[in-house]
């Protein structure tokens, strides 16, 4: 799958990043889906992941809901999660499998003592058991 993401979008997802950092940052993609993915905005979350926030992150189902409505009131659909893996690989990790949805794309930020490293965008694949990367270009 084809991702855009314009590079106003992506300074943001850094600059929560290196905010939170050394914990995770998380957030929501809101923005196109036909044809490519089209991020239009992040929306940032709260990590609310226990009991440590850094090597995971948990968003709130409340805020999820908020991020759909807003989508929809833009008539924009929520359609993925950013989040950063800080002094770790960019690849998805075993703990991103684990609470995965389907038909989502996930962009993962790779920050190294703090500073970006790496960006990838994956999804699930059909069985649901690893991640398929996605082709991801900054715009």
């Amino acid at each position: 799958m084809l991702v855009l993401l314009p590079s106003d979008q992506f300074q943001y997802v850094i600059a929560h990043a290196r905010n939170t950092y050394p914990e995770e940052c998380c957030g929501f993609l809101i923005g196109t889906v036909f044809g490519p993915r089209i991020v239009r905005r992040v929306l940032p979350a709260w990590n609310m992941a226990q009991p440590s926030k850094l090597k995971r992150y948990s968003i709130r189902p409340t805020e999820l809901v908020r991020a759909d409505e807003e989508a929809n009131r833009s008539d924009l659909k929520l359609f993925g999660v950013y989040h950063s893996h800080n002094d770790a690989p960019v690849e998805p990790s075993a703990i991103d499998l684990e609470f995965a949805w389907p038909d989502f794309t996930y962009l993962v930020l790779s920050l190294q003592s703090g500073e970006p490293s790496d960006v990838g965008a994956w999804s699930l694949n059909q069985t649901r058991t690893a991640f398929e990367p996605d082709e991801l270009r900054l715009v």
